[in-house]
C-alpha cells in the first residue's frame, strides 16, 4: 500500500516547478506535523529533498489546477483528489489513513462547553469553510446528529458561527487564541496543540469518518523518486510516525 500527501502553508503562484531530484509535495493542513517528520527522515534516508506546501485540500486543488507545480497531491477527503483524477492531473486515488472529527474549546473552556450539545447555546463558533474537508465534515456531523437532538439542531449550532476558515488549522488558532469558544477539528490537530486546548469528542451519530487520499501528478518530473516517498509512508517506519501524530493506518 502507498501513501502520500500535500499541505499549503503559502500560496503557490502558477508554473512553480521542481527542480534536481527533489520532490514537490502538496498536502492537507491537518497532515502538517506528520509529513514534515516523514520528510525530515525520507530526506535523511533517501537523500532526496523533499519540499512541503501545505493548505486546505480544495486550496491545493485548485493550485494545481492554475497550474502550479506538484508531484504528489495528499487530500483529507476523497472529492478533491477524484476532481484531479477525472481531469487526468493524477493518476490514482489511493486511501492511506483515517482521522476523527472533533471539538476543540480553549483550555481555560470559559463557555463552559461539556458535550455538542452545549453548542446550541451562547457560544462563539469557528468553522471551516464548506469547500475545505474540515468544514464539510463538521457540517455533515451537525445534520447527521438531529437523529439525536432533533430537527433544526444543526442550524441552530451553525447560527453561532462567527468566523469560517480556510484551513483546519485557521479554526484550531481561533481556538488556542481563545478568539473563539469552540471549534470543529480533526483529533490529530488537537494532538498537535495539547497543553492549548481541550477535545470534546462528537457521538457516534455524528456518522463521520475522515479519510485521506493519494497520489502522484501526472505531470511529475520526478515520478520514481515520488514513489519512492509513497513507498515510504506506507513501509512500517512511516506508518509509525503516521500513528505518532494520531492517524488510523492499516497494519
Amino acid at each position: 500500500m502507498r501513501f502520500l500527501s500535500v499541505l499549503l502553508l503559502a500560496a503557490l503562484t502558477a508554473g512553480c516547478t521542481s527542480g534536481g531530484d527533489g520532490i514537490t509535495i502538496f498536502a492537507a493542513a491537518s497532515l502538517t506535523e506528520a509529513f514534515q517528520e516523514l520528510a525530515q527522515e525520507f530526506e535523511a534516508q533517501y537523500g532526496i529533498k523533499v519540499e512541503l506546501n501545505f493548505a486546505g485540500s480544495n486550496t491545493l486543488r485548485v493550485q494545481i489546477e492554475q497550474g502550479a507545480y506538484a508531484d504528489v497531491f495528499a487530500s483529507a477527503n476523497e472529492e478533491h483528489i477524484q476532481a484531479l483524477l477525472r481531469q487526468g492531473y493524477v493518476d490514482e486515488s489511493i486511501a492511506f489513513a483515517k482521522n476523527r472529527l472533533v471539538i476543540v474549546v480553549p483550555e481555560s473552556n470559559p463557555a463552559g462547553i461539556e458535550s455538542v450539545e452545549d453548542l446550541r447555546g451562547d457560544v462563539k463558533l469557528v468553522i471551516a469553510n464548506e469547500a475545505v474537508p474540515a468544514g464539510r465534515y463538521a457540517r455533515e456531523a451537525l445534520y447527521n446528529l438531529e437523529a439525536l437532538y432533533g430537527e433544526g439542531f444543526a442550524e441552530e449550532v451553525l447560527s453561532r458561527v462567527v468566523s469560517l476558515e480556510d484551513s483546519v488549522k485557521g479554526v484550531l488558532s481561533k481556538v488556542a487564541m481563545g478568539e473563539a469558544d469552540a471549534g470543529f477539528v480533526y483529533a490529530t490537530d488537537a494532538l498537535a496543540a495539547r497543553g492549548k486546548v481541550e477535545v470534546i469528542e462528537l457521538p457516534s451519530e455524528a456518522g463521520v469518518e475522515p479519510s485521506y487520499y493519494v497520489g502522484v501528478l501526472s505531470h511529475s518530473k520526478n515520478e520514481e523518486a515520488a514513489r519512492e516517498f509513497i513507498n515510504f509512508l506506507f513501509s512500517p517506519r512511516g506508518k509509525e510516525i503516521l500513528r505518532k501524530h494520531g492517524f488510523e493506518v492499516g497494519q
